[in-house]
């Protein structure tokens, strides 16, 4: 009776131990497990899913936008596009953002193609991962012209900020408090930074999702509502403020940048075929006002030098308290002080040795080519102090190189040489690899010239001398640059799609002539 005693006791521990052995396996299972399989796990419930948004800058529609998600066999592909109607003459034409992307069923990135089309305009930046540290890019600039390739090391993942909200979502991180931390490649300036994600709220939206036409105005209105429930994300990925509102698979409800555009999803026809028909009826005017919509050479405009100039900044975004955190207007020769932004040549901004490495890699991490190189050894001495080969290099750039006003003019600096006339962007990237070719530390920088309270797009450089930023634009043979432009991103370009997503609500007046808006 004891023996059968005990092996009844000892037969009930080891239920028991392995009931708890089990648990713990279990627990370490769902909770210890590596990120990657918690995404690839959840992503079986992402469905092939398409949704549109009108782009809003200020009050009115200046475009529309799409995300799709399509699935593959090892993974999703991931599309993105933008369309802006341009200004031009009488009438617009359009301007097509594409991005597309392939992810595995991690979303993890593995290659990426972005275009820009519309106007004669044709620009390709490509690039994959190989292995889990070398990114592999190439460039081109015209569908005649070979791109241009190159290799970067990086340091493990890579995100985009498309991505990141998928990854957030199917990760089981929408949680309100939780903040995320990634190394983030923004395709629109190419550099790659450590940017935090923060979930800091969450609420419920009503979207329409489908519309009917009406026979007499043909014009669309909703026939059904969803309601969606969201979490807003806060990041700075492209350099200002912005909020994402997303839902629980990671989609887009609703964005907006601090000084930009907002994005606010609905049904196709109602952002797509009445904003047809309203720009129709309203012609172009409207756009024209939009920071941003028009560029400096566009506009036949020449900026004016001088000593300084200070500019108060509006802008009516939803989310107004966004405004102050725009890390772009202060430094180099920027500085802030609340809506007020002054530009002058005294004020610089000193270096951080330790962000070296995140100045402009669409240009910098591009090697110098041998053809740009030896032409800048014969353009300047580079024993010369910074500021002497500097003002050589602008002044050999204006001289040489014809501007060119069309759409597809050259941008890449061996064929802005090969052909002796560009663009601003064609002029600026040249003598941004000139000046690293004689040891200068160098980057593209854009934003706008403001000129009869309107801002015009425009890119131009920046070039370190004597341990602080020095604005030059070699489009227009000055250095120091104008005192009315205003850097508004490090990269970029002069071209509408580029500025106006991060700009598009703001408007920019001389500080002395504005009273504060209450």
């Amino acid at each position: 009776m004891k023996i059968g005693s005990i092996n009844r006791r000892t037969l009930a521990q080891i239920v028991l131990l392995a009931w708890a052995g089990s648990l713990a396996w279990l627990a370490r299972r769902e909770f210890g497990k590596d990120e990657s399989e918690t995404i690839a796990e959840a992503t079986v419930r992402l469905s092939p899913e398409a949704h549109f948004y009108a782009v809003k800058a200020g009050g009115s529609q200046i475009g529309y936008a799409s995300i799709t998600v399509d699935t593959m066999p090892t993974g999703f592909r991931l599309s993105e596009v933008m369309a802006l109607d341009v200004p031009e003459a009488d009438s617009t034409r359009r301007v097509t953002r594409r991005t597309e992307l392939v992810l595995t069923r991690s979303l993890r990135l593995r290659s990426f193609v972005r275009t820009v089309t519309g106007g004669g305009l044709f620009e390709e930046f490509a690039g994959s991962i190989e292995g889990d540290s070398l990114l592999r890019m190439s460039e081109r600039d015209s569908r005649d012209h070979a791109a241009e390739e190159w290799t970067v090391r990086i340091a493990g993942d890579v995100v985009l900020p498309e991505v990141l909200p998928y990854r957030l979502a199917f990760g089981k991180r929408l949680e309100v408090g939780r903040t995320v931390t990634a190394s983030v490649l923004d395709l629109s300036t190419g550099t790659i930074g450590r940017v935090e994600f923060a979930a800091t709220a969450e609420s419920t939206f009503v979207v329409a999702d489908s519309a009917i036409e009406q026979r007499t105005t043909r014009l669309w209105r909703p026939v059904s509502y969803d309601t969606v429930k969201a979490w807003r994300i806060e990041h700075a990925a492209i350099g200002s403020p912005v909020v994402n509102w997303v839902d629980q698979n990671g989609g887009l409800v609703f964005t907006e940048a601090a000084l930009g555009v907002r994005l606010e999803r609905s049904a196709f026809e109602l952002v797509s075929f009445n904003y047809r028909v309203a720009l129709d009826r309203n012609g172009p005017d409207g756009h024209r006002t939009v920071p941003g919509m028009t560029s400096v050479v566009g506009a036949g405009l020449r900026p004016d030098t001088g000593r300084a100039a200070s500019f108060r900044i509006e802008s009516a975004p939803v989310e107004r308290f966004l405004l102050p955190r725009v890390a772009w207007l202060a430094g180099g020769r920027q500085a802030t002080a609340g809506e007020v932004v002054r530009v002058g040549e005294s004020s610089r901004e000193r270096v951080d040795s330790g962000k070296t490495g995140f100045l402009d890699p669409s240009e910098a991490l591009r090697p110098v080519g041998p053809a740009v190189a030896a032409v800048a050894r014969s353009a300047a001495d580079s024993s010369a102090p910074a500021a002497t080969v500097a003002r050589a290099l602008v002044d050999w750039v204006h001289r040489s190189i014809r501007r060119d006003t069309a759409g597809g003019a050259a941008r890449l600096p061996a064929r802005v040489l090969a052909e002796g006339r560009a663009g601003p962007e064609g002029m600026v990237g040249l003598f941004v690899d000139l000046a690293r070719a004689r040891g200068l530390r160098a980057r593209t920088v854009s934003g706008v010239l403001i000129a009869d309270g309107r801002g015009f797009g425009h890119v131009w450089a920046e070039v370190m001398v004597d341990g602080g930023w020095v604005a030059v634009d070699p489009t227009f043979g000055q250095m120091p640059a104008s005192p009315a432009l205003v850097r508004t991103m490090i990269g970029g370009s002069s071209r509408a799609i580029d500025l106006v997503p991060i700009l598009g609500a703001a408007s920019f007046a001389p500080a002395e002539t504005v009273t504060r808006t209450p």
